[in-house]
């Protein structure tokens, strides 16, 4: 009897916070990626399908992201993203900022630290392959490099 009250109790505590821990999408989505970087639609693409859920404001929201626990850790991602980078907002930086985020972008790519592994264990189009790696890390390095020259 008490283990069924203590789950009757879980289920109802759970389902209130479901309905006060919704996803905040109050993003702009049609906000174009990379404004004002010179970038392949190729790349674009990559950077979509690997970092736009939580580095833009083009975030889907999976069914689990309306259900308490998992929903908490889906708004921490993406706040969190969104906080540190935000493809959606990028002519909005400061060129230093840009040049510095281009350095940490190829860094975090290529010692495979982005995207989060438990991320593409769930979203298994979001792993960036070899070639995905190389291609964003040449693409950083040009970049940055045509954003000191003044370009």
């Amino acid at each position: 009897m008490r283990l069924r009250i203590l789950a009757v109790t879980l289920a109802g505590l759970l389902a209130i916070a479901t309905i006060f821990t919704q996803p905040d999408k109050s993003g702009n989505s049609a906000l174009p990626l990379f404004e004002g970087a010179h970038i392949e639609p190729r790349l674009l693409a990559i950077f979509e399908r690997s970092c736009g859920d939580c580095h833009s404001e083009r975030t889907v929201y999976p069914f689990y992201s309306y259900v308490a626990p998992s929903s908490w850790l889906v708004k921490s991602d993406v706040a969190g993203g969104r906080r540190h980078f935000n493809m959606s907002h990028w002519n909005e930086y400061p060129l230093v900022r840009r040049e510095r985020l281009l350095s940490e972008i190829a860094n975090q790519v290529k010692d495979r630290d982005m995207p989060l592994s438990y991320y593409t264990w769930i979203h298994r189009h979001a792993v960036l392959s070899d070639a995905d790696i190389d291609a964003v890390f040449q693409w950083t390095q040009a970049e940055r490099a045509r954003l000191i020259n003044g370009s």
